[in-house]
Formats: C-alpha cells, sequence, structure tokens
C-alpha cells in the first residue's frame, strides 16, 4: 500500500480528499439547513450545460460552467423571491433545461476530442496544479466567510422571519450562499463528476445530524465523515479497479444507510 505514495498523482489525490472534505462537510451543513439540497443536486446537473457551452467555444470549461451555474443559482433565488414559482419546480425546470441546452452544443461540436466523461464522473487522480489552486482558493474564500456569517446564517436556518425583522440580510446571506454552492460545486466537478457531486453535498449533513443534534457535533462529524469516506473510496477503486468517485459515494451512501439503520435499533431497545 505505501508504494502508492511515491506516485505523484497519487499523494495529489489522497492531499485532495483532506481539501474536498472540509470543504463538502462544512458547506453540506449549510445547504441542509437551508433546505437547498435539492438546488445542489440541480445546480451540479446546470454545470453540464456550461461545461459543454466552453466545449463549443473552445474555452476553458471551467470558467463557462462557473458563470453558468452562478448565473442559474441567482435566476433560481430571484424567482422563488418573487413567489412565482417553488424551488422545486424552478430547479426541475433548470434541470432540465440545462441538460437540454448541454446536449445542443454537444451535438453543434460534433468533432471534439474532449474528456466529457472525466466531468460527468470525474477523476480526482487526474487532478491538475489548476485544479488544486481552485480548491484551495475556495478553502480560503468560503471558511473565513461561514466563520464571520455562522450565527447570522443560523439565524436564518431556524427563524428565518424573526431574523429578517432582527436585520439579519436574507436575501444577501441567500445570495452568498448560492454563490459558494454553485462556485464550489464547479471547482470539484472535474474531480468527483457532475453526477456525484450532489451526493458529497448532502450526505455529510445528514449522517452528523444521525449523531447529533448539536451544529457544532453535526460539523465536525460531517467533515469526518467526508474524509474517510474520500480516502476509503480511493483505496478501494484502487484495489478493486473501479471508478474513484463511484466508490467514493456508493460506500458514503451505504455507511449512511448503516449508520441511519443502527441509530434506529439503538433507539428501540
Amino acid at each position: 500500500m505505501m508504494e502508492l505514495f511515491e506516485m505523484a498523482f497519487f499523494k495529489n489525490a489522497f492531499l485532495m480528499c483532506f481539501f474536498l472534505g472540509i470543504l463538502f462537510g462544512t458547506l453540506s451543513f449549510f445547504v441542509v439547513m437551508r433546505g437547498l439540497s435539492f438546488m445542489g443536486a440541480g445546480i451540479a446537473h446546470t454545470a453540464f450545460a456550461g461545461v459543454a457551452l466552453g466545449l463549443l467555444l473552445d474555452i476553458n470549461p471551467f470558467y463557462t460552467s462557473l458563470a453558468f451555474c452562478v448565473a442559474s443559482a441567482l435566476v433560481i433565488g430571484r424567482v422563488v423571491r418573487l413567489g412565482r414559482i417553488s424551488y422545486d419546480a424552478s430547479i426541475g425546470i433548470f434541470f432540465s433545461f440545462s441538460m437540454a441546452l448541454g446536449a445542443l452544443f454537444i451535438a453543434f461540436r460534433k468533432d471534439y476530442t474532449f474528456d466529457l466523461m472525466g466531468y460527468l464522473f470525474g477523476n480526482i487522480l487526474g487532478i491538475t496544479d489548476f485544479d488544486r489552486t481552485l480548491v484551495v482558493a475556495a478553502l480560503l474564500v468560503f471558511l473565513p466567510f461561514i466563520a464571520l456569517c455562522l450565527h447570522r446564517i443560523l439565524f436564518a436556518s431556524f427563524d428565518e422571519e424573526v431574523a429578517a425583522v432582527s436585520g439579519v440580510p436574507i436575501a444577501l446571506l441567500e445570495n452568498a450562499m448560492l454563490i459558494f454552492l454553485a462556485a464550489i460545486i464547479v471547482v470539484s466537478i472535474k474531480i468527483v463528476g457532475i453526477i456525484l457531486v450532489s451526493a458529497l453535498i448532502v450526505l455529510p449533513a445528514s449522517f452528523g445530524l444521525l449523531v447529533s443534534r448539536d451544529f457544532r457535533m453535526v460539523l465536525a462529524t460531517g467533515i469526518a465523515y467526508t474524509i474517510l469516506i474520500m480516502l476509503g473510496g480511493l483505496f478501494l477503486s484502487y484495489r478493486l479497479d473501479t471508478p474513484t468517485g463511484a466508490t467514493m459515494v456508493a460506500g458514503g451512501t451505504l455507511v449512511y444507510f448503516a449508520a441511519l439503520g443502527g441509530s434506529r435499533y439503538l433507539r428501540n431497545q
């Protein structure tokens, strides 16, 4: 097993498991608390259109998918706040629209040689210095934001109306969270994949809530859980010769349901 660490790409992947574990473990808590879990899945699939647009225009897909996802998240948030449509309905519309756009963009560029499957399912073993820089930058911006706004976000999550009356800038916080959600998804899709990233948005906080209702414990447990399932999936995929991202998510989901069953059993005793 130790011979794996002699390879630079594996050491990069190992380190990335810790960075992404902290990032998704933290993000998941606030996404779940704000009821934005389905939004995460919708934005992740919206990224497909952004990637395809970059492919069509010969632009780095990171920039086009970032612009597409941030714009989609803000538009959805705005439409919902206006009371014209529910979150579920708006996300469903953008979900299908962006997937259709992505298919059309790819059809317009028939001669592409781009690794589209890498974006759909991820490749943590193929990360570049650019990918690593993006993840570290996301951490350095997102964590200070959470530290500064923690109590306001929690207040708004538990009682939005009272928080608004008390002077908490609900719309500003919501837009900031949507932008971070979109940006973190785009930063990580090349590593874990568009299809699999939505699981990492929901699973960590869901697992943490099985352990405790104290937000500090939920956060810590979610981060530890994410790091462990990513590291476990990394090593297990090497042993089984299976796709790394899929192995991480499948293993993490099985661990979650095992913990869910165990917690229910203990409550019934």
